[in-house]
């Protein structure tokens, strides 16, 4: 019977190799049902806990996945999947399976390469290694066993196990018990600190076998002596004693490789015939004297004696290759074709003579020539070292073919994040012109109010437009380059302004004139934050740097697609068929899936059950119940609304929530990062108080005897951190007495500088105009001599004062903390009960030797004691706090920019980033919390609202002329992927319960194109108003009304009548309901802002206290996307002769408007206007759909004039 690991991987072959930690399996995956792709794996299993704790192979699997999963290059192995075998009782990782030898198993063979192949391989093994440091991971464990060759020559550097080791909690296990000592370095020995350049000497180890085909029997008879002297030398400095002496990095190293590696190479040759043609071309063109063979020969030799470029040459016509190439040498370009008698030679057959700039940019794209080349009528015998011309021009082609692609690649990216970067700096010069800078002068400080005044230099007063809502900053006192926020304007008046100080501002750090401006700070760490983002998905530097490659190609997308679930699977009951197959998809797709989620379709319900499925699994997906998941939005209510719909379905999740507690809803504020610390630092000090006295328990010790020992501890502590004051004290001492003598100097100078003063004043009194005119020529010299030196004398009188200043207030400190350690220390001997030193040096020595007779178990006490309290002031003090919270939790919430303010230092990435609304974020806005994550997933819609766009930015870009439409700012990452990934990869759910089906149909018929279908019934989501003859759709026109027409207010619009006939019928609908006796939520919905301000000033004036039946919200569309409510009125506003409508014919904000409705929607406004052009700037009119609509379903519909 076959045995399975995971109930996926079958046994092939076991224990194929394995080391001190796991043991290697060739395994199948039977998941795989395509007989074109090879189904062999290799599965490590970490089931030989070496060391005596079993927690530490899990430590270990964790290690080797983190460094495995933010891998991607050529040289290292893939990791292909991991997890827990329940039967095994192990944790496992599924590896790409490798055809090959590691270069233990293939050491005979490699031995007998040439140094050219053998450099060569090393290039390839240095290349994996560089992508490593580079990524901050060093490898610690390199060896011949750890580097494989597959057959195609591939090197693969593998085992990843101790990685990261180093990091990890279990300090008390050095590095030696599980590293290869062969080819350790001396700091791996010793248990010093490793780096990068630890690998560099291991590797240094390796290779050394290999260029001497011997294996090191000791370090000491090493020798090197026998190779080419270039080899020699990178050998000996890489294998150094000292890290300071070999490499400073994978990088340096890898030039020098790459400079032997030329330089033995270039034994090799290219053989070079040329034709009667090219020498009469040289001579007429003054290259040779005369036509003779000879010269050109001598010349064609010096042409390529230096480095040689070749190039592909093209039919012009046709575009197609036909065997002939360009090369390029110092001077000219010459043409090469195969041999007629031997194709295996190259013969020049005529020569181009061009400028030496077009020469050189001919060179920048060509192939460079890692051979010599020589030049003559060869004879037919081929020598070892001379190079086939096939296979010399099969690498030219390759070359071109890959500049080529990249080239193309290059373009393609430059072209997406170009237009990310220009929208980014547009913002950036938008930012520094709305801060509004200008100068100030006579501050004065108000200390009774806690204000500050100042006068502004302007004279002209529109350039004074801070606001009372305004943050300002003003100019440092120490630096005048640097800002610090200081409060807000209370007044303004003839350039004389009052400021309101906020409460931990320091008044005395802002300069008495400078510069003010309005604070952009949170502006500038926001757009600073999507730069950083951006660049790193431009530079493969996120947690997943295969989600790059998709974005720049969405098309790079896969799936195993091998998923197929049942209700049954899901922990929700709200899963439909849509659903279900997004579930699929999602746990499938191998990097990236996308989700469009239309109005009412249960986004949040996807989300919820994905994050159950991720942790927990089913029958048919094995979960990962370590997984880490951040749930991010551009809104904080669209990420707690997910994090409420998560903690209802998975009770006991452990969550986190980022972001500034007041944007919070109230049930997520219980999960802040605060209150989370907060419980899980006593959680750790419960944790050590109770493992010690289960320590103490099990081991039988005497407790009074321990407390002895450890108040003696504590003496011994505060002692020894008494005598280092003492000894900091007398430095301090010693710097003081120096700086007195100086300080008492500079007085004696300042002393004679006074006497001279008044002798000065004495003398001069009966001076002669003649001498007093002498005095006053030698004063002037006297002093331009001072002024040059005066600013120095100044900063050293400055600094000195500074320094005394300091020195005095360490003193002070050092003396305080010795006191305070006295008296510390008397109560350490009052609890002891001891009264004078003697009698504590008998108590100590009498404790020792009781606790000699048992010294084991109350050493190891000791350190465990020693270790919780480390622990418990670690926690105390808040240090590491972040990372541990982070690691501790399974879920994190905040925006998606609030994500990036856990900060760099905390190196954190998440198994899953699930980002909602992600049609609403800007792209770079949404590429922070995609470069977090391993796997994306993107929920949203790009039918609803786009992200916002500021006007401003466009007519900014006019002026600095970039290349920028407003489509460019509309469009969303969401959208772009939507347009391209490919099916398996995306899903759209299909089925609303939000909405009337009257309504719902209207939505799938004019956004959706008939393919959302409603699963409300009508009767369950109709109110029965008579008023509309209880129908939920209704059109009140406003085409025959005398005063329908919009007005203009300043860049918005706003129509008074329309707002008078909203709230004439939301009178008579409350009335309605009380007869009903139903309470109903109703939603003011205007296209415009003005519109909206004047609803908002009538209702607070005139109808706020009329309404007893509903409540009522009034705001423009952006306000209530992800939002729902029982009744919405729409108020279209625009009303003209011309059939203008603005934005309101874009469709998606009508989408958003129309759908919030679970039960009547009404739309107020001119439909004769709202119809009056079918196209409008070349889209469908939506408005003529709608009304199509209305009419065509006149039972559930209304239109009717008001």
């Amino acid at each position: 019977m076959a045995t399975y690991i995971a109930d996926r991987y079958r046994l092939k072959k076991k224990d194929i190799c394995g080391g001190n930690m796991a043991s290697i399996h060739l395994c199948e995956d039977t998941d795989i049902d395509d007989e074109e792709i090879d189904s062999t794996v290799i599965v490590k299993m970490f089931d030989k806990p070496s060391v005596g704790d079993e927690d530490l192979q899990k430590k270990v699997f964790n290690r080797e996945v983190e460094s495995l999963e933010k891998l991607n290059h050529k040289n290292i192995v893939r990791i292909l999947d991991r997890g827990y075998d329940d039967e095994f009782k192990a944790f496992f990782i599924v590896l790409e399976y490798i055809q090959g030898q590691t270069f233990k198993e293939a050491y005979e063979e490699i031995c007998r390469y040439d140094y050219a192949q053998k450099l060569e391989l090393m290039s390839h093994v240095i290349e994996g290694i560089e992508y490593l440091h580079k990524k901050n991971i060093v490898h610690r464990d390199l060896k011949p066993s750890n580097i494989m060759v597959d057959s195609d020559g591939t090197v693969k550097i593998i085992d990843f196990g101790i990685s990261k080791l180093q990091d990890t909690f279990y300090s008390d296990y050095t590095l030696a018990t599980f590293v290869t000592k062969n080819y350790s370095s001396p700091e791996q020995l010793s248990g010093k600190t490793i780096t990068n350049q630890s690998d560099i000497f291991s590797l240094g180890l390796i290779f050394y076998e290999i260029f001497t085909c011997t294996n090191i029997i000791t370090r000491e008879t090493m020798d090197v002596s026998g190779l080419p002297v270039g080899i020699q030398n990178i050998l000996v400095k890489m294998t150094q004693e000292e890290p300071i002496l070999r490499y400073a990095s994978i990088t340096e190293l890898k030039r020098d490789v790459e400079k032997e590696r030329s330089l033995v190479i270039q034994e090799k040759y290219i053989s070079l015939g040329f034709t009667n043609f090219v020498t009469t071309k040289l001579a007429n063109n003054g290259y040779i004297e005369k036509d003779e063979t000879s010269l050109a020969l001598t010349a064609l030799t010096e042409e390529y004696s230096g480095n040689c470029y070749m190039w592909p040459s093209k039919n012009r016509d046709t575009g197609v290759f036909e065997g002939t190439f360009e090369l390029y040498g110092k001077r000219f370009i010459s043409i090469l074709k195969y041999d007629q008698r031997d194709s295996s030679r190259f013969t020049v057959i005529s020569i181009a003579f061009v400028s030496a700039d077009r020469l050189m940019t001919q060179k920048e794209l060509a192939y460079e020539i890692p051979y010599g080349i020589k030049v003559g009528s060869a004879t037919r015998v081929k020598y070892k070292a001379e190079m086939d011309a096939q296979i010399v021009g099969n690498e030219v082609l390759e070359h071109e073919s890959n500049y080529i692609s990249q080239r193309d690649d290059d373009m393609h990216q430059k072209d997406i994040t170009g237009k990310w970067k220009d929208i980014l700096e547009l913002e950036k010069k938008q930012l520094s012109e709305e801060k509004s800078t200008l100068t100030y002068k006579n501050l004065k400080i108000n200390e009774d109010d806690y204000s500050i005044e100042i006068d502004i230099n302007t004279n002209r007063e529109y350039e004074l437009n801070y606001t009372s809502d305004d943050v300002l900053q003003m100019t440092t006192k120490k630096n005048i380059y640097h800002y610090i926020d200081v409060g807000r304007m209370r007044e303004c008046s003839n350039n004389h302004m009052i400021i309101d100080l906020n409460p931990q501002v320091d008044y005395s750090n802002i300069a008495t004139s400078g510069e003010i401006s309005i604070s952009m700070r949170m502006v500038e760490i926001a757009l600073d934050r999507q730069r950083k983002a951006l660049k790193s998905i431009q530079f493969k530097e996120n947690a997943n740097p295969e989600i790059s490659e998709i974005i720049f190609d969405p098309q790079k997308a896969t799936s195993k697609n091998n998923l197929m679930l049942t209700e049954g699977d899901c922990k929700s009951t709200e899963i439909d068929k849509s659903k279900l197959v997004s579930l699929e998809k999602a746990l499938s797709a191998d990097n990236m899936f996308l989700l469009q989620g239309p109005p009412g379709t249960g986004k949040t319900t996807f989300i919820s059950e994905l994050v159950y499925q991720i942790l927990n699994g089913n029958k048919k997906y094995r979960g990962n119940p370590d997984a880490k998941i951040l749930i991010a939005s551009q809104s904080h209510v669209a990420v707690d609304h997910s994090l409420d719909k998560i903690k209802k379905l998975i009770p006991d999740i452990k969550m986190i929530r980022i972001g500034i507690l007041d944007k919070l809803s109230e049930s997520s504020r219980e999960y802040t990062l605060d209150i989370f610390c907060k419980e899980w630092t006593k959680k750790v000090i419960d944790n050590c108080k109770e493992a010690l006295e289960r320590y103490k328990k099990e081991s039988g010790l005497d407790e009074s005897l321990q407390e002895k020992n450890t108040i003696i501890s504590e003496i011994e502590n505060i002692r020894a951190e008494s005598l280092r004051l003492i000894d900091e004290l007398a430095e301090v001492e010693t710097e003081l007495e120096k700086v007195n003598i100086l300080d008492a100097k500079w007085k004696f100078v300042n002393e004679k500088i006074e006497s001279m003063k008044k002798m000065v004043s004495i003398k001069t009194s009966g001076v002669t105009e003649e001498h007093l005119s002498q005095i006053i020529d030698a004063f002037t010299n006297g002093i331009s001599v001072l002024n040059s030196k005066l600013a120095a004398v100044i900063d050293d009188s400055i600094a000195l004062s500074e320094q005394k200043q300091a020195l005095d207030e360490r003193s002070d400190i050092i003396n305080e903390q010795l006191e305070a350690n006295g008296k510390e220390e008397l109560e350490w001997k009052d609890l002891l009960g001891v009264s004078s030193h003697e009698e504590y040096l008998q108590t100590k020595k009498k404790v020792e030797g009781q606790l000699k007779e048992n010294q084991k178990k109350y050493s190891r006490y000791s350190k465990i004691e020693s270790l919780c309290k480390e622990w418990q002031k670690r926690v105390a003090q808040g240090d590491g706090l972040l990372q541990e919270s982070l690691v501790d939790s399974t879920l994190v919430g905040a925006t998606c920019l609030g994500i990036a303010s856990i900060g760099a230092a905390i190196n954190f990435n998440f198994d899953w980033v699930i980002i909602d609304e992600a049609g609403k974020a800007t792209p770079p806005e949404i590429m922070v919390p995609i470069c977090l994550g391993k796997k994306i997933v993107l929920v949203g819609d790009h039918k609803q609202l786009p992200p916002v766009v500021d006007e401003a930015l466009l007519k900014m870009q006019d002026k600095e002329r970039m290349n920028i439409t407003k489509a460019d700012l509309e469009i969303s990452l969401f959208e772009y992927l939507e347009r391209s990934l490919n099916e398996e990869c995306k899903n759209i759910l299909n089925e609303q319960y939000r909405m009337n089906p009257v309504i719902g149909d209207l939505i799938s018929t004019l956004f959706y194109d008939g393919k959302l279908v409603s699963k409300t019934r009508k009767e369950d989501k109709t109110i029965p108003l008579k008023m509309y003859d209880k129908k939920p759709l209704v059109w009140l026109s406003t085409s025959s009304n005398s005063n329908r027409k919009e007005e203009r207010i300043s860049d918005s619009y706003r129509n008074s009548a329309e707002a008078k006939v909203i709230f004439e019928q939301l009178l008579l609908i409350d009335d309605e309901l009380g007869e009903l006796k139903l309470k109903k939520e109703t939603a003011i919905i205007a296209g415009y802002r003005g519109q909206r301000d004047r609803l908002t000033r009538l209702y607070e004036s005139d109808y706020k206290e009329r309404f007893h039946n509903m409540t009522i919200e009034i705001n423009t569309v952006d306000a209530f996307q992800g939002r729902e409510t029982d009744i919405v009125f729409y108020s279209v506003v625009r009303s003209n002769d011309k059939g203008n409508l603005g934005f309101l014919k874009d469709v998606r904000r009508l989408n958003v408007a129309f759908s919030r409705a679970r039960e009547l929607l009404v739309v107020v406004g001119d439909h004769q206007c709202a119809q009056r052009r079918l196209e409008v700037n070349g889209q469908q009119n939506p408005f003529v759909g709608i009304i199509q609509y209305i009419r065509s379903h006149a039972d559930d519909c209304l239109l009717k004039e008001v």
